[in-house]
């Protein structure tokens, strides 16, 4: 009952069938928008960079014990995949614009949910905030592998990398950016999964290589790459129940980290191909896979091999060095290692550097934390440090103009590279949702430019990067952010909104209806754990997450409202709609509002133009752009749809889309303003040329001439309704705006009338040489329907004084078949 597909069947087929291309779509920037692998390796590069050090943080969680970080992590993916996954999925369908989980609630949600949507933009744009900053640091970090040199510069190099991906991403903007992230997201996705595989394969075969590790560790401290080594202090058994599951939630909160970024995929949906739903869900089950697949893998290698948290360094790249060495490399020998003089002078040195530190301050911080023992007895300390140091040596001897060292060299690069692009799912994440704000009229107008949302969330990443340094500092409160992600989203999705149901061809109550509600408890039950999780084992940032989230949140009411005062929308909707005169917003909602209506004229504006209503005035689309926005107060911006102009965006909650709905049922008026001032142009035309045929001596008056010229200019209007409007004509001074419009009419019927009144002036020239009688009458044909039909207009050349006539009567339209006759202005 609740697995029943909640996707029509047809719908569901016919996506199907397309995936193959989906897939594949836009990889070359090609098709109508960005495919499943696309947009992966475009936006999931923040999710799929955590690669880099996921497995660190669970075993850093862990205190060491691998086993643990092991079961927290498999925890944590079987909620991920059946618990997020379905809810993202069942979200992403509804509204796959939505652009995040505070739109998402506003476009699917209930009203009394809507203040989560509030909440979830301050804690989505924190999230973003950090995104850039853990990005940063952690490719900075990566970086020391190739350029170890650089270490000195380790906070200067990540607040370069932070200002770089910016300024790509301001001067091209987010969409034309895309192949920077298709390069470096592909190659490190590939890369990854190859090179995973055979770690694992070599992990299973191996596990004696792990004699390697502390010597590779060893050489990263005295490189000062590595500045802490979390390692278990004792055996697991030995530990009490309690103290395992409080190191099991700390290794779940903080493995949490390895699924950071997976909520910008259908955030940043907006650019997918269509079915948008189809691309954005596929993309979602393949990015857990990856995240879940990388994540274990990690985890069983570095529990065969030991290899420990290691603070400032990635354990998948440990594994790599071990992998280079012994699989890609003449390999190491334990048997054959020979330690000399020189490594026990540096294990000497180091441990004098030890016994001098704080031998007893915790490494983990928090209740649970041990303390850090002192070093061994001096002679076993010596022997096994200047044992590690060998095999350091040795591995950089066998390492040596290898294969190995190549495939290092390759892999250090595309992860700084990746660390490099993750920061674009922050920076096009926060943007995104930061612009549906403004949208909503929570935020200034000015953030509706992602690229000034992109320079704002820089410049606060870059005032806090030399503050926090640390990517273990800054999981604790960049959890935060992505967790409530998940909460929002699925709350959203569980009680969604039946009218949105409908709109999906869902019957409310209906057993797909349950699915699509199922999903979201799903998600529900998945996120509400994690974020218990993260409420009690990282209690120390939920104050400053709190704070932030909740600075951000009344930022938003004061620009929302102009003040602290709530307003009253019901009837801003009505004065704004029915404004004549241009509106001045004072607050954000009335912008928001302002805006909708806006896009309602603008796009049933549109709509006239797509069904061919429009082509009658015979004027170019941007001069009856022109017009209207001048004559309903639109700003010209209006029109340019920007990356959505292949499509229509839904207005994001129902307050907008009242206003745009009303907006856009003024379309038929729309039509009759636009007719209005076509008139005009003609008229003045009528006005000014009429007088060249007045000739009172014949008993043609001004009016005989300005009838008979109306009639014919005009063939599909009754004759007593269009002479009744140009008797109500004056003719004034325009401006600008409509006269631009207005003169194209006027050359129109000046084109026009010589072609279409040869017979008529033939009679009247004829007159007035006296070669015809005064009191005259004859049939014109005048073409109508674009040349496919006619009229048969019968023409009295005078009115008898006094009486006053009308001087024309039609035939009904004649069937099309006949010769070719003149164009005339109702020809369409």
């Amino acid at each position: 009952m609740f697995f029943k597909s909640y996707i029509p069947e047809q719908e569901r087929v016919e996506a199907n069938r397309k995936l193959p291309k989906l897939l594949v779509e836009g990889l070359l920037l090609g098709g109508t928008g960005l495919g499943v692998f696309a947009l992966i390796f475009e936006i999931a590069a923040d999710a799929f960079s955590v690669a880099a050090y996921q497995t660190l943080l669970a075993i850093h969680g862990a205190a060491g014990y691998h086993m643990i970080a092991i079961w927290a992590f498999v925890v944590l993916s079987v909620l991920l995949y059946f618990g997020i996954v379905p809810a993202y999925k069942a979200g992403s369908y509804l509204r796959p614009n939505a652009g995040g989980s505070g739109p998402m609630v506003e476009a699917i949600g209930p009203g009394w949910l809507r203040w989560l949507s509030w909440v979830g933009t301050s804690l989505f744009f924190v999230d973003a905030v950090l995104t850039i900053i853990i990005s940063s640091i952690s490719a900075a970090d990566v970086t020391m592998l190739v350029m170890p040199e650089l270490a000195p510069y380790r906070i200067l190099l990540a607040e370069f990398f932070a200002f770089f991906i910016m300024v790509v991403l301001v001067l091209m903007g987010p969409k034309r950016a895309v192949p920077l992230f298709l390069i470096g997201g592909g190659a490190f996705t590939l890369f990854t999964l190859g090179a995973l595989t055979l770690v694992g394969v070599e992990a299973l075969i191996h596990p004696e290589w792990a004699f390697l590790t502390d010597g590779i560790i060893r050489r990263l401290q005295a490189a000062n790459v590595v500045e802490h080594v979390v390692r278990a202090q004792q055996d697991m058994v030995a530990l009490g129940t309690v103290i395992i599951l409080q190191l099991f939630f700390r290794s779940m909160s903080s493995a949490m980290l390895g699924f950071s970024g997976y909520e910008v995929i259908p955030a940043s949906g907006k650019h997918a191909a269509r079915p948008k739903w189809k691309v954005i869900s596929v993309a979602l089950t393949l990015a857990a896979l990856f995240l879940i697949g990388t994540g274990v893998a990690q985890l069983y290698a570095a529990n065969r091999w030991q290899i420990p948290a290691t603070e400032g360094y990635s354990t998948l790249l440990i594994e790599y060095e071990i992998v280079a060495t012994q699989a890609m490399s003449p390999g190491v020998d334990p048997t054959q290692i020979q330690v000399t003089k020189a490594d026990e002078l540096a294990a000497e040195a180091i441990y004098a550097e030890e016994a001098l530190a704080n031998p007893f301050e915790g490494i983990l911080g928090g209740r649970i934390r041990p303390p850090q023992p002192p070093p061994p007895d001096h002679e076993q300390f010596i022997k096994d440090v200047s044992y590690d140091i060998a095999v350091s040596r040795a591995i950089t001897q066998t390492l040596a103009g290898s294969v190995g060292a190549t495939f290092l060299f390759v892999a250090g690069t595309l992860m700084a590279i990746i660390l490099l692009l993750a920061q674009g799912g922050g920076y096009v994440g926060g943007a995104a949702v930061a612009a549906n704000a403004a949208r909503l009229g929570r935020l200034p107008g000015f953030l509706l430019d992602d690229r000034i949302g992109i320079a704002i969330i820089w410049g606060v990443s870059a005032v806090l990067i030399p503050i926090i340094k640390q990517v273990v500092v800054v999981e604790s409160y960049y959890a935060f952010g992505f967790v409530s992600a998940f909460i929002i989203t699925s709350t959203a999705v569980f009680f969604v909104r039946n009218d949105v149901l409908e709109k999906k061809g869902i019957r409310p109550g209906s057993a797909e209806a349950r699915t699509l509600r199922f999903a979201g408890a799903r998600g529900m039950f998945a996120s509400y754990l994690m974020g218990a999780v993260l409420v009690v084992e990282k209690t120390h940032a939920l104050y400053a997450v709190a704070l932030a989230g909740a600075a951000i949140t009344v930022f938003q009411i004061l620009v929302a409202n102009g003040g602290f005062k709530k307003q009253d929308v019901r009837k801003l909707i009505d004065v704004i709609v029915s404004q004549t005169d241009r509106f001045k917003p004072h607050s954000g909602i009335e912008r928001a509002i302002e805006q909708a209506r806006q896009r309602g004229i603008a796009d049933a504006l549109e709509d006239l133009h797509h069904e061919g209503r429009l082509v009658k005035f015979n004027v170019d689309f941007w001069r009856v752009q022109r017009l209207v926005a001048y004559l309903y107060n639109l700003d010209p911006k209006v029109f340019d749809k920007g990356e959505h102009e292949d499509e229509r965006i839904e207005e994001p909650n129902l307050i907008l889309a009242e206003a745009y709905e009303r907006a856009y049922a003024q379309k038929e008026q729309i039509l009759k303003r636009i007719e209005r001032y076509s008139h005009f142009g003609i008229f003045m035309f009528i006005h000014n040329y009429h007088v060249n045929w007045i000739a009172p001596e014949t008993g043609r008056s001004a009016e005989t001439v300005q009838q008979a010229m109306i009639h014919i200019l005009f063939p599909l209007t009754p004759p007593e309704e269009i002479w009744a409007e140009y008797q109500a004509f004056k003719p004034v001074r325009q401006p600008e705006e409509i006269w631009q419009f207005s003169r194209q009419r006027y050359l129109w019927a000046k084109d026009q009338w010589p072609n279409l009144s040869d017979r008529i002036t033939t009679i009247w020239t004829l007159q007035d040489f006296g070669l015809l009688p005064k009191d005259i009458s004859f049939d014109m044909v005048v073409t109508v329907a674009n040349g496919k039909e006619f009229r048969r207009i019968h023409v009295h050349a005078t009115a008898p004084r006094g009486e006053q006539r009308t001087m024309v009567e039609r035939d009904e339209a004649s069937p099309s078949g006949e010769e070719d006759l003149p164009f005339s202005e109702e020809s369409s």
